[in-house]
């Protein structure tokens, strides 16, 4: 047979398979086999005896054959792979029958054979691939029909990403793992990242049995052009116990130096405790044991340190883009520190903890809610929760309930979650702060405002005002007492205002009058607008005499002035002289 010139070109332009192991690799090796044992010929000479042949069924062109023998696809139609084995076998005097029997097998089986991963423009659900839930409508807070995603705000760390991703789209693998907190936005700058990815990539994420499971057995199938995904990359690359951790490591080395393979991307997020404890130097002093020498070659100047809040330049860009977006807005105006990210992704869980909290825990929880709404400052006593808490659980919660079942629900509130502080958390006074003779605790801002926008202060138990007046902070009970009494509770809000009062605080008597001449309670607001003037209030006379004179006891108005007068009070004066005026027919009004 022929095997001269076009042949040795030939010869030079293929070479063995280089696609991972597989039902692909066995298809194109057996074909390639054959190809050598018949000399390496052209591949228009093995196109040219295909078309000599009238009883072939395929007719492949040179690129065909080419597919059939070099690069990671399978031909798409069974009968050119058959018809480049018919001739092959031949040129290398080999059963033809039986030789495109065997091909036509693997032909099936390599075509059946889904690649790992799957389309990455068919990724379209962010959460699939773990980027935390943000904060949206189910909250209560923001309109329908919002994106699932609040609009981002890109950051340094991004640029470095991106420039790690335009390097694997010009056909070089690599590997990068951002380094950050919890909620930082490092899963989310990875969802970003791979947008900018030609659509024929695929993007594998291994995670069942189990994460460093599911990649060992995997990466030596993944062909080229490919993302692997590995969020929280120490559950693949650290398993305490076992050697899986480093065994995966080392599949990932070999991987990314493998030209058959590339380009592949590996993405990763992690911890920076996690980060440190598998790339740190081991101390051979304390034994020669070292466990993490895989991951760390791995690991080596794969780094990228996503910051934890939004500083300088990059939260002038958030403030800047805030606008188009309620939900960036609204963090913008809540979140401590520039922690936007932690703000964004807390939030629902912050609400999820609420929801399914035990019933201590949920207790204590709206009795925070409800003592922030009805005015009490943010460090709320320990003594006022535990006294109220115990007032919203039934009957049979309470029964039901151990001995420490305070301290129980102050663990799972203080929990943090997503990087930041969970539902209710104590606060440490800092140097030189003023001591309190309690501990006292802070309610989560967003669960405030929830708190706000779906709880009645009208519907929270009488157990919880009598709370309030036993230990609230006495600097607050009279903005308690007020805004109880804006909300029609007439009662709680004169019991506050009489903790108010006994407490030292006298300006809350006037504000008790007017609730309850609004209310019509005319009697007792006339007696609490004469206690405050009694009190140094000097504008309470006027509405007192007012009221007394309004409702036809001019003779207690006047006989009250005069004592009031006689006590050295600089207003009544006027007021006896103008009454006296008004009753002696003057026709004048009292003013």
């Amino acid at each position: 047979m022929a095997n001269g010139g076009g042949g040795a070109r030939s010869s030079r332009v293929l070479r063995a398979p280089q696609v991972g192991p597989g039902p692909v690799r066995e298809f194109k090796t057996a074909l390639f086999e054959a190809y050598r044992a018949a000399g390496s010929p052209a591949l228009e000479e093995l196109a040219a005896d295909v078309a000599r042949d009238g009883e072939l069924e395929g007719a492949p062109t040179p690129e065909a054959i080419r597919q059939c023998l070099d690069g990671s696809q399978v031909p798409a139609q069974q009968s050119d792979a058959a018809a480049v084995a018919v001739v092959l076998a031949r040129r290398a005097a080999w059963d033809a029958d039986d030789f495109v029997l065997l091909i036509s097998s693997l032909w099936i089986k390599a075509r059946l054979a889904a690649p790992l991963g799957q389309p990455l423009k068919s990724f379209t659900d962010p959460f699939v691939l773990e980027v935390h839930r943000a904060i949206d409508s189910s909250t209560g807070v923001f309109p329908e029909c919002l994106p699932p995603l609040p609009a981002y705000v890109e950051r340094a760390h991004d640029e470095e990403l991106r420039q790690k991703v335009a390097q694997a789209a010009r056909g070089a693998s690599c590997m990068t793992v951002l380094i950050g907190d919890s909620s930082t936005g490092k899963t989310r700058a990875c969802w970003e990242a791979v947008q900018e990815l030609p659509e024929n990539w695929r993007l594998w994420h291994p995670i069942v049995p189990g994460r460093p499971e599911a990649a060992l057995t995997g990466l030596s199938g993944i062909g080229p052009r490919t993302v692997v995904w590995l969020n929280d990359t120490h559950h693949y690359l650290n398993t305490p116990g076992t050697v899986l951790g480093e065994r995966v490591a080392a599949a990932l080395r070999a991987l990314l130096r493998e030209p058959s393979c590339a380009p592949v991307l590996v993405l990763g997020t992690i911890w920076p405790e996690h980060w440190v404890e598998l790339t740190q130097e081991p101390d051979l002093r304390r034994g020669p044991e070292d466990v993490h020498a895989q991951a760390r070659y791995l690991l080596a100047g794969t780094g990228i340190t996503v910051p934890s809040a939004f500083t300088g330049e990059d939260y002038k860009r958030l403030r800047d883009r805030a606008p188009r977006d309620p939900r960036l807005r609204h963090a913008v105006q809540h979140a401590q520190d520039g922690r936007i990210t932690q703000y964004l992704a807390g939030a629902p869980a912050l609400l999820e903890r609420y929801r399914t909290a035990p019933a201590n825990a949920r207790a204590v929880i709206e009795a925070a809610m409800d003592a922030r709404a009805a005015g009490h400052n943010i460090a709320l006593p320990h003594a006022l929760l535990e006294a109220a808490a115990e007032s919203y659980l039934t009957d049979t919660e309470w029964d039901g309930l151990r001995e420490d079942w305070f301290e129980q629900a102050l663990a799972y509130c203080a929990a943090p979650l997503r990087g930041t502080r969970g539902p209710l958390t104590r606060m440490r006074p800092r140097r030189g702060a003023p001591k309190h003779t309690q501990p006292h605790y802070r309610l989560a801002d967003f669960l405030e405002e929830h708190g706000r926008s779906t709880r009645r202060l009208s519907t929270a138990p009488t157990g919880f005002w009598e709370a309030l007046v036993d230990h609230a902070h006495r600097s607050d009970l009279t903005d308690l007492a007020q805004s109880a009494g804006e909300r029609g509770l007439i009662s709680p809000a004169l019991h506050l205002f009489t903790a108010a009062f006994d407490a030292g605080q006298h300006n809350g008597l006037r504000a008790a009058g007017t609730i309850l001449h609004s209310a019509g309670r005319v009697e007792e607001a006339i007696s609490w607008y004469q206690r405050a003037n009694e009190t140094g209030d000097t504008g309470s006379l006027g509405l007192a005499v007012t009221l007394l004179y309004d409702s036809g006891h001019t003779d207690r108005a006047l006989t009250w002035l005069r004592q009031r007068a006689d006590a050295g009070d600089p207003a009544a004066p006027g007021w006896l002289d103008q009454l006296l005026r008004a009753t002696e027919g003057t026709g004048d009004v009292l003013t």
